[in-house]
């Protein structure tokens, strides 16, 4: 049976992109956030597309998210390289 990979970074449409970026900078901004504040702040509407973004970013280290009982969700070093690049 083939395995299918995971999309990169570069490999994701030019909308999710621009929603990464938002998320981002929005935790470079406002610090470590709880998971259910981001999903409240970026998907009102509750449309899930706030989830897929998110689990992007995890799976791909530019954003870490704790163990604790709010699930912190924070930027790592490499999610504040990858939003100074001008492609995300």
């Amino acid at each position: 049976m083939a395995r299918i990979e995971p999309q990169k970074p570069h490999q994701t449409f030019n909308g999710s992109r621009e929603f990464q970026r938002e998320v981002l900078a929005y935790l470079k901004e406002h610090g470590p956030q709880p998971y259910d504040v981001l999903y409240v702040h970026f998907d009102p509407n509750c449309t899930a597309e706030i989830k897929s973004v998110l689990h992007e970013l995890l799976q791909w280290k530019f954003i870490d998210r704790a163990k604790d009982s709010d699930m912190t969700v924070s930027i790592t070093a490499s999610g504040i390289a990858r939003l100074g690049l001008k492609d995300i």
